[in-house]
């Protein structure tokens, strides 16, 4: 299983680190602010079908998404 406070967390931290809001995200996958909102508290998971959307505009792997937090950006 994953952990959903963390997949939240790097997802918050991914997203601040290329300088998004939660809105902007929102628009970007064609979801609303409050989903994005509930993946960062770790109240829900991002639907499979967003991940690979997640992965390209972060930058990143799945994997790196879903396991242990990222590092916090420096900003």
């Amino acid at each position: 299983m994953f952990d959903m406070t963390c997949v939240g967390h790097n997802i918050c931290m991914l997203r601040k680190s290329i300088g998004i809001t939660q809105m902007e995200l929102a628009d970007r996958l064609g979801i609303s602010f409050q989903a994005v909102s509930n993946w960062e508290r770790g109240i829900s998971m991002p639907d499979i079908s967003k991940l690979n959307e997640l992965s390209a505009l972060f930058n990143v792997s799945i994997d790196e998404i879903l396991s242990e937090p990222v590092p916090s950006p420096k900003i």
